[in-house]
């Protein structure tokens, strides 16, 4: 009986701690977001709020997927531009620039953050009245925290 617990209990451990760091790997980006309006803007312009900078985060970053096995992935920075329709909906293709690491890991995340844009997409939750500051986003993830 012992014997069984033992067994039981690393099996336990060894699923608890995959499954831990599949969902810890999954996103641990700092995916900072802009719009491109914000650099641009004046006073008199409509900004979104922080709230709702962050759930468009949020709602790229729940379908980001990174290949952890990549060993340089920490080094490498990400910018995605997103133009929006008024109903959320990406127009045309994301711009997409990527610097440092090696040529396979900015590959990888290149396609994985154009996936999850397009997953997330539409993006809802903005709002209509504020459309002028949120027609134009960029993103710019920081992949540094992988690899810490």
């Amino acid at each position: 009986m012992p014997r069984d617990s033992i067994h039981f209990a690393k099996s336990f451990g060894i699923c608890a701690m995959l499954a831990g760091l599949i969902l810890g790997l999954a996103f641990p980006f700092d995916a900072n977001a802009e719009t491109a309006d914000r650099r641009n803007s004046n006073a008199n312009s409509p900004r979104i709020s922080v709230a709702e900078a962050q759930a468009l985060r949020n709602a790229i970053e729940r379908q980001f997927i990174v290949d952890s096995r990549l060993k340089d992935i920490g080094s490498v920075r990400l910018t995605i531009h997103i133009k929006l329709a008024r109903d959320g909906q990406i127009v045309g293709n994301p711009d997409v620039q990527v610097t440092g690491g090696g040529e396979r890991a900015q590959k990888s995340l290149t396609d994985s953050g154009l996936r999850a844009v397009r997953r997330a997409a539409p993006f809802t939750m903005l709002p209509k009245d504020k459309y002028d500051a949120w027609k134009e986003v960029v993103f710019n993830f920081d992949t540094s925290a992988l690899t810490q």
